[in-house]
Formats: structure tokens, sequence, C-alpha cells
């Protein structure tokens, strides 16, 4: 944010720019990907200038991996049991996948699996997600719901999740905005359980 000592005497402090600027990112990058989105067409779309952007970020990156964690909101899940956790993440992830900051991490999944891209690394976008998934499992852990000599097993099972939704997302976009909330969430406890009796093998 804009420290006071750094703006002219007298000019009014923009306190809506930082989201105006978060969603201008997201809008630009859903819009254009990696290979068309900029500073430049960010700040015509918040309505500021680029040295408003560089006093909040560092560079354009910085900017879109900070705009998809302030808008992505990851859920705080406990509800007593695996199955409720895992339902719970299935039913935010398939709202986050359908919503444009999802689809954003979408595209940046695809456009960051490059090793020469100059897009944010795929880890990166979804670090709020692999916390909440570990919290998961660790909480499986201690209520002795899961083995924890299985790790690889979860890791498994959590890739299958992604990989089911994030393809869902990009090939059934569709179909699943159309659905209700009761009807995404049967989608996700067909998923999960097929989770779960992969994790009874």
């Amino acid at each position: 944010m804009d420290r006071p000592d750094s703006r002219p005497a007298g000019r009014p402090r923009d306190a809506d720019a930082d989201d105006r600027i978060i969603d201008a990112a997201l809008a630009e990058y859903a819009a254009h990907g990696h290979a068309g989105y900029s500073l430049n067409g960010v700040a015509r779309r918040a309505g500021v200038g680029k040295s408003s952007i560089y006093l909040r970020w560092t560079d354009k990156e910085s900017l879109l991996v900070g705009a998809v964690h302030a808008r992505a909101e990851a859920p705080s899940v406990d509800t007593g049991s695996l199955r409720g956790d895992l339902e719970a993440v299935v039913s935010w992830l398939l709202r986050h996948f359908l919503s444009e900051v999802g689809w954003v991490a979408v595209r940046i999944a695809i456009d960051g699996v490059e090793t020469d891209s100059r897009a944010p690394r795929p880890e990166k976008v979804g670090a709020q997600h692999a916390l909440v998934i570990q919290d998961v499992w660790e909480r499986a852990v201690r209520r002795g719901e899961v083995d924890p000599g299985h790790a690889g097993t979860w890791l498994r099972v959590t890739r299958m999740m992604y990989g089911d939704l994030l393809l869902d997302a990009m090939l059934d976009r569709g179909r699943l905005r159309r659905l209700d909330e009761d009807e995404r969430a049967a989608e996700a406890r067909d998923l999960v359980d097929l989770m779960m009796r992969l994790l009874e093998r």
C-alpha cells in the first residue's frame, strides 16, 4: 500500500486500488493467458498507473500469485472424519475451479509446466491448496483413519483428485456450471467414494 510519505501532499489515497488491481490481473490472465498478460493491460483495466502496481508488487508474476491467493479463500476444513474433510475439500475445489480465479489457476497450471516458461510455477499458485490437503491427511493420521506408513498412497489419491477436477474444469465446464449446490455435492461424493476405495486397498 502507498505510504503517506510516498505521495505528494494533498493527493487522496485510492482505498480500493488493491482490489481493482487484483481483479484486473485475474481478468487479464483469464482472457489472454501468459502470452498476453501484461502490467500495461492490468493497469488499463484497473484504471491505475503502472507505478501504483509497482508500489505493491515487484513484478507481474508476484502480482498474479498474490491475486490468486487473495481470491482463492482456501477453507479451514475439519468435519471430524476423513470422508467429510475430503468431501468438503472436493466441493470447494470444484467451486474454485469454476470461478474466474480458479480458471486462472488452471491456465497457470498448463502454462507453468514448461521448464523454460516465465509463468508462475503451479506449485506457487497451489500452495494454499497443498496446506489444506496436508492438514486433512495429518488429522486423519491422528484419528487413526489412515496408516502413516502409506504416504505414497495419499499422494497418488491427492493427484488423482486434482487431475479429475482439473480435467472436469477444462472439458466439462458448461455442465458443471449449470449444476446446483446439491448436484455439485453429489459429484464430490462420487469422487470421494473412489478415493476412499483406493485408500482401503
